[in-house]
Protein backbone atom coordinates (compact mmCIF):
# COMPACT_ATOMS: atom_id res chain seq x y z
CA UNK A 1 0.00 0.00 0.00
CA UNK A 2 1.08 3.61 -0.53
CA UNK A 3 1.45 5.81 1.87
CA UNK A 4 -1.17 8.25 1.48
CA UNK A 5 -3.54 4.36 1.24
CA UNK A 6 -1.87 3.27 4.49
CA UNK A 7 -2.30 6.84 6.25
CA UNK A 8 -6.32 6.73 5.41
CA UNK A 9 -6.39 2.67 6.46
CA UNK A 10 -4.84 3.75 9.68
CA UNK A 11 -7.37 6.75 10.47
CA UNK A 12 -10.24 4.60 9.82
CA UNK A 13 -8.79 1.56 11.93
CA UNK A 14 -8.85 3.62 14.56
CA UNK A 15 -11.67 5.34 14.79
CA UNK A 16 -13.75 1.52 14.19
CA UNK A 17 -11.49 0.16 16.82
CA UNK A 18 -12.22 3.20 19.32
CA UNK A 19 -16.23 2.79 18.10
CA UNK A 20 -16.15 -0.52 18.64
CA UNK A 21 -14.51 -0.34 22.08
CA UNK A 22 -17.17 1.68 23.67
CA UNK A 23 -19.96 0.93 22.27
CA UNK A 24 -19.49 -2.80 22.61
CA UNK A 25 -22.28 -2.97 25.63
CA UNK A 26 -24.93 -2.08 23.13
CA UNK A 27 -25.59 -5.13 21.31
CA UNK A 28 -25.45 -4.62 17.52
CA UNK A 29 -25.02 -1.09 17.34
CA UNK A 30 -20.96 -1.01 16.88
CA UNK A 31 -21.46 -3.26 14.17
CA UNK A 32 -23.63 -0.60 11.87
CA UNK A 33 -21.13 2.72 12.84
CA UNK A 34 -18.60 -0.05 11.61
CA UNK A 35 -20.08 -0.66 8.57
CA UNK A 36 -20.48 2.72 7.96
CA UNK A 37 -16.65 3.37 8.84
CA UNK A 38 -16.29 1.09 6.36
CA UNK A 39 -18.24 2.61 3.33
CA UNK A 40 -16.19 5.69 4.15
CA UNK A 41 -12.96 4.00 3.75
CA UNK A 42 -14.18 2.12 0.65
CA UNK A 43 -14.92 5.84 -0.93
CA UNK A 44 -11.80 7.38 -0.10
CA UNK A 45 -9.72 4.78 -0.83
CA UNK A 46 -10.91 4.83 -4.42
CA UNK A 47 -10.70 8.38 -4.39
CA UNK A 48 -7.01 8.46 -3.24
CA UNK A 49 -6.34 6.47 -6.19
CA UNK A 50 -7.75 8.08 -8.80
CA UNK A 51 -10.82 5.47 -9.43
CA UNK A 52 -13.99 6.50 -10.16
CA UNK A 53 -16.37 5.05 -7.05
CA UNK A 54 -18.47 4.17 -9.44
CA UNK A 55 -15.80 1.18 -11.16
CA UNK A 56 -16.05 -0.31 -8.07
CA UNK A 57 -16.43 -3.90 -7.24
CA UNK A 58 -19.76 -3.21 -4.70
CA UNK A 59 -21.15 -6.75 -4.67
CA UNK A 60 -17.69 -8.01 -3.36
CA UNK A 61 -17.36 -4.81 -1.31
CA UNK A 62 -20.86 -5.06 0.38
CA UNK A 63 -20.06 -8.95 1.19
CA UNK A 64 -16.97 -8.36 2.83
CA UNK A 65 -18.75 -5.75 5.10
CA UNK A 66 -21.78 -6.89 5.85
CA UNK A 67 -20.58 -10.92 6.18
CA UNK A 68 -17.87 -9.41 8.33
CA UNK A 69 -20.49 -7.69 10.77
CA UNK A 70 -22.44 -10.94 10.92
CA UNK A 71 -18.94 -12.50 12.20
CA UNK A 72 -18.55 -9.84 14.18
CA UNK A 73 -21.88 -10.11 15.82
CA UNK A 74 -21.88 -13.61 16.52
CA UNK A 75 -18.27 -13.25 17.88
CA UNK A 76 -19.63 -10.45 20.06
CA UNK A 77 -22.47 -12.85 21.72
CA UNK A 78 -20.00 -15.29 22.77
CA UNK A 79 -16.92 -13.14 23.66
CA UNK A 80 -18.29 -10.13 24.15
CA UNK A 81 -20.55 -11.21 27.27
CA UNK A 82 -17.30 -11.04 29.37
CA UNK A 83 -16.91 -7.61 30.46
CA UNK A 84 -13.74 -6.10 29.32
CA UNK A 85 -12.05 -9.03 27.44
CA UNK A 86 -15.54 -8.64 25.03
CA UNK A 87 -14.54 -4.61 24.53
CA UNK A 88 -11.20 -5.39 23.79
CA UNK A 89 -11.88 -8.16 21.41
CA UNK A 90 -14.64 -5.98 19.28
CA UNK A 91 -11.94 -3.41 19.05
CA UNK A 92 -9.60 -6.03 17.31
CA UNK A 93 -12.12 -7.35 15.40
CA UNK A 94 -13.05 -4.24 13.68
CA UNK A 95 -9.85 -3.56 13.20
CA UNK A 96 -8.82 -6.73 11.46
CA UNK A 97 -11.96 -6.76 9.35
CA UNK A 98 -10.82 -2.76 8.64
CA UNK A 99 -7.51 -3.89 7.21
CA UNK A 100 -9.08 -6.71 5.54
CA UNK A 101 -11.43 -4.59 3.39
CA UNK A 102 -8.69 -2.17 2.62
CA UNK A 103 -6.23 -4.70 1.65
CA UNK A 104 -8.78 -5.91 -0.68
CA UNK A 105 -9.56 -2.91 -2.39
CA UNK A 106 -6.13 -2.21 -2.79
CA UNK A 107 -5.45 -5.32 -4.63
CA UNK A 108 -8.09 -4.90 -6.65
CA UNK A 109 -7.68 -1.49 -7.67
CA UNK A 110 -3.71 -2.39 -8.44
CA UNK A 111 -4.66 -5.27 -10.62
CA UNK A 112 -8.24 -5.14 -11.77
CA UNK A 113 -7.74 -7.59 -14.30
CA UNK A 114 -6.79 -10.38 -11.73
CA UNK A 115 -8.77 -9.22 -8.65
CA UNK A 116 -8.33 -10.83 -5.28
CA UNK A 117 -10.78 -13.70 -4.44
CA UNK A 118 -14.45 -13.68 -3.92
CA UNK A 119 -15.34 -13.20 -0.46
CA UNK A 120 -18.22 -16.00 0.78
CA UNK A 121 -19.56 -16.95 3.97
CA UNK A 122 -17.83 -20.57 3.14
CA UNK A 123 -14.51 -19.10 2.45
CA UNK A 124 -15.05 -16.99 5.45
CA UNK A 125 -16.25 -20.09 7.94
CA UNK A 126 -12.71 -22.02 6.62
CA UNK A 127 -10.70 -19.30 7.45
CA UNK A 128 -11.87 -19.11 10.95
CA UNK A 129 -11.96 -23.08 11.03
CA UNK A 130 -8.35 -23.12 9.84
CA UNK A 131 -6.96 -20.18 11.90
CA UNK A 132 -9.29 -21.90 15.12
CA UNK A 133 -7.26 -25.39 14.27
CA UNK A 134 -4.04 -23.57 13.63
CA UNK A 135 -4.05 -21.98 16.72
CA UNK A 136 -5.32 -25.36 18.46
CA UNK A 137 -2.16 -26.81 16.81
CA UNK A 138 0.85 -24.50 18.69
CA UNK A 139 -1.25 -25.33 21.92
CA UNK A 140 -0.79 -28.36 21.92
CA UNK A 141 2.81 -28.42 20.78
CA UNK A 142 3.15 -25.82 23.33
CA UNK A 143 2.16 -28.06 26.42
CA UNK A 144 3.65 -31.24 24.50
CA UNK A 145 7.03 -29.33 24.74
CA UNK A 146 6.28 -28.47 28.21
CA UNK A 147 5.69 -32.04 29.40
CA UNK A 148 9.18 -33.11 27.31
CA UNK A 149 10.60 -30.85 29.39
CA UNK A 150 9.52 -31.72 32.46
CA UNK A 151 9.83 -35.55 31.91
CA UNK A 152 13.80 -34.29 31.36
CA UNK A 153 14.23 -32.76 34.38
CA UNK A 154 12.51 -35.51 36.55
CA UNK A 155 14.46 -38.11 35.16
Amino acid sequence: MERKSRRITNRASGVAAVVSFFTQPIPAADELLVVGIHYYLVVRLARSRGVSVLKLPWRSLQRIVWYGAGARLVANFSIGLVPIVGMFSNAITAVALTEFLARWLDEYILHPETPPPEVTMAGLKDLFASRKARHRDHQRAASDDGATADRERAS
